[in-house]
């Protein structure tokens, strides 16, 4: 049977959705970095090399507590702990807080403590800096410890990194919330309670969620075309100017993708551990600074009647 002309339309969106997310989705990207790193003999080499630095680590006899914490690291499997590693690394193309970079990767190790596995990690990124595949240094005396890789990647793959650092709000229905670790979006699931460590299967309204994912909105235009957003801090650093002037061109472009699909969207949404509903998006939120809270409005727009003058 015939698709009528609105489920054709839908059918449509929903393949763009899914090309939308596979382009800027991060949690499609690590399997492409690994790919890459398997695929070189060099990065090969620098995996075997991570091995035999981890087991002459863990060799050592030290501490109590620090012997405890190598006890769990010897059940892991090391070769795949270093390409875990050198993935999640391969995301520092610009030099990165050390102390951030062993937050983020002690999420890949699945420690009983946080606190234990953070301080694991930073061990681990110290031992693996020594294959050269990243470099952990400071710009001077008083700076703090940065992290950017130095693992080679082809031209693609590095766009596709700086691509998809966020995703865009979604231009198809969301998919149905039907427990706590599920998405609105259509190519991956993830917790809906932010917060490492504070996800559980308890109630968290659902229908609430997904009664607010399925709000339509679209972008103001005749706002964005006549107000120039200007950033809420002082540009007092070069570097800031160039990470304020590299925001308004990500911006633009997520403004130009929604324009491409009508401008219409739908934004997701997760709560925090006490139940605070936050809308997921960076360059395009309902929750952002006054700028873009201005630069969006619903998509169906009705009068307001039967309220007080």
């Amino acid at each position: 049977m015939d698709m009528g002309n609105e489920e054709l339309q839908q059918h449509l969106l929903v393949i763009a959705q899914t090309n939308i997310e596979e382009q800027y989705s991060r949690k499609h990207i690590d399997q492409r970095i690994r790919d890459s790193i398997l695929g070189s003999d060099v990065m090969c080499n620098k995996i075997d090399q991570g091995v035999v630095l981890l087991r002459a680590y863990m060799d050592k006899q030290y501490y109590e507590s620090k012997m405890l914490r190598i006890e769990q690291l010897k059940q892991l499997d090391l070769e795949q702990l270093v390409i875990e590693v050198f993935t999640g690394i391969a995301h520092c193309l610009q030099p990165q807080l050390f102390t951030s970079v062993a937050a983020q990767m002690a999420g890949r190790l699945r420690f009983s403590d946080k606190t234990e596995a953070i301080t694991t990690v930073a061990e681990v990124m110290a031992m693996l800096c020594q294959t050269d595949a990243f470099d952990i240094c400071k710009a001077d005396r008083m700076s703090s410890l940065t992290v950017v890789s130095c693992i080679p990647l082809e031209k693609e793959l590095i766009k596709f990194i700086e691509d998809s650092q966020y995703l865009p709000p979604m231009v198809c229905t969301p998919a149905v919330l039907e427990n706590n670790y599920s998405s609105g979006y259509l190519t991956h699931n993830d917790s809906l309670i932010l917060g490492n460590g504070n996800h559980h299967d308890g109630d968290i309204c659902l229908d609430v969620l997904n009664l607010m994912n399925n709000t339509k909105l679209r972008l103001n235009k005749e706002f964005i075309d006549s107000v120039e957003e200007t950033p809420t801090f002082e540009l007092d650093t070069q570097d800031k100017a160039e990470q304020w002037a590299k925001f308004k061109a990500q911006s633009d472009v997520f403004y130009s993708l929604l324009n491409q699909y009508s401008n219409e969207f739908y934004l997701t949404h997760k709560v925090d551990k006490r139940g605070r509903i936050y809308a997921q998006g960076y360059h395009i939120s309902t929750q952002g600074n006054a700028y873009k809270k201005a630069s969006i409005e619903l998509a169906h727009k009705e009068v307001v009647t039967g309220v007080p003058s």
